[in-house]
């Protein structure tokens, strides 16, 4: 069984030499090395000569910072997985329903509002995923800003506000797009500065693309929550 100052120094070599930064890697590869470094140690070794062999076992530098790397390339694409079962779950029985009322609800909004104002709710829809990750920002803004603790990242954090980025192509695709298209062929600047295109052709298309917007936010509130629950770990 290994001390405290030798996980220590394990640990040190995997943040100084093959600079691991996130947390939940930094657990997994930590245990690994001690786990090897024992193996070795059991074989009559010391504790240097134990974990020379053992870092050689797992890569070395380059090795594991591409481990790191494809740690991160996996969660990110479960993570992804995960996102499109929340969405079809939203049209399956019985949470359909919800389904049917939120197309209620943006069918009634597109009826209601002007293209400008439709376009204002679309954008606060599609960027408000970005507003859960407030608390957690200020939790580390106190540790590492106030006071002055040195953290690893929580790659599961991290991996979850790269999902959020899909919000930002929907703005592209839906607000950005059609203005640069506009400022083109149409009046120039000052009729893009005026003109929501796609929310001024109809109200059914209004309402479709306030139905996508309603619908990414909720899904993501609801990935962002079963990702929370497992904890945004900084180490």
């Amino acid at each position: 069984m290994l001390t405290l100052d030798q996980l220590r120094l394990l640990r040190h070599d995997l943040l100084d030499l093959a600079n691991i930064t996130y947390s939940e890697v930094m657990d997994e590869l930590l245990d690994h090395y001690a786990s090897l470094t024992e193996k070795w140690m059991g074989e009559n070794y010391s504790f240097a000569e134990a974990s020379r062999k053992a870092w050689l076992e797992l890569g070395s530098g380059p090795g594991i910072l591409h481990i790191q790397e494809r740690y991160k390339k996996l969660l990110l694409h479960q993570l992804q997985i995960q996102h499109w079962g929340i969405v079809r779950c939203y049209f399956r029985w019985p949470t359909l329903i919800t389904t049917l009322l939120v197309g209620l609800l943006a069918y009634s909004t597109a009826k209601a509002l002007s293209p400008g104002m439709l376009s204002a709710v679309f954008f606060v829809c599609v960027f408000a995923p970005y507003l859960l990750f407030i608390p957690s920002e200020l939790r580390l803004f106190w540790h590492k800003r106030i006071r002055k603790q040195t953290l690893l990242t929580s790659l599961r954090r991290e991996v979850v506000y790269r999902q959020a980025r899909y919000g930002n192509y929907i703005y592209l695709v839906v607000i950005q797009l059609p203005i640069l298209v506009g400022s083109f062929f149409f009046d120039g600047a000052n009729s893009v500065m005026n003109h929501p295109y796609l929310f001024e052709w109809h109200t059914g298309l209004s309402a479709a693309l306030a139905f996508v917007a309603i619908m990414y936010t909720l899904t993501y509130a609801e990935l962002y929550h079963k990702q929370s629950a497992q904890g945004f770990a900084n180490a």
